[in-house]
Order: structure tokens, then sequence, then C-alpha cells
């Protein structure tokens, strides 16, 4: 049984969106992310969508040497109410398996909303 589609512009969508529309929306924030600007901390950080009361963030953390255990990239869902990191998932490249693993974070993020309905 698929799961029915949503437009992810719509911030205040109960329904969960497809797989292919986040990863989308992760991917093209991956390449705005080159555009922004970098923080005081040594980042960069963009808001990619919202789900409920949560942003879904993607953060490059900008190193000037090489630890190959820390990844550079993080999506991250982020409650602006506590000012904190709930859940996230650490990225080298985006390579496949690293891409599916940030849309289901994003994809939990619509669960925990609808069970907290």
């Amino acid at each position: 049984m698929s799961q029915p589609c949503t437009a992810l512009g719509d911030a205040e969508a109960q329904t969960t969106p497809c797989r292919d529309s986040v990863e989308q929306k992760i991917i093209r924030a991956y390449v705005r992310l080159m555009f922004a600007p970098e923080q005081g901390t040594g980042s960069r950080t963009i808001t990619i969508m919202r789900v409920g009361t949560l942003d879904v963030r993607l953060t490059e953390h900008l190193q000037n040497f090489d630890l190959p255990t820390f990844p550079p990239l993080w999506v991250e869902l982020y409650s602006p109410e506590s000012s904190s990191v709930v859940a996230y998932c650490g990225c080298y490249e985006f390579d496949e398996d690293e891409l599916d693993a940030a849309v289901e974070l994003v994809l939990s993020a619509y669960t925990r909303l609808t069970s907290l309905q």
C-alpha cells in the first residue's frame, strides 16, 4: 500500500510526503548549502523544511583538518521551542545509503507528529 503524497511546501500538512519528494528536498538543500554563509562556529546551516513544530535542517561542519570518523554533513530535526536537536543523521557525501537514512529521519518526524495528535 503506497502512502499518499503532499506538497512539501505545505508546512501544515498532516500527510506524510512521498519519499522521492523528501529526497529531492534534501538534494536541493545540499546544493543551496554551498552558497549559505558560514556561521561563527565553523559551520553553515539551512532549513530544509518544517514538520509541525520541528525544523528539518542541513548542517555542514567546515573542517580545516580531516576527521574521518566525524561526518561533515548532518540532517537534523531541530526544535526551536527547546533550542535543541532532537534527532540527527550524519553523512559524508550523501551516497545512496546515506540519502536513504536522511529520508527515513525526515519521515520519522511525520510519524512523531501523527503520534502526538
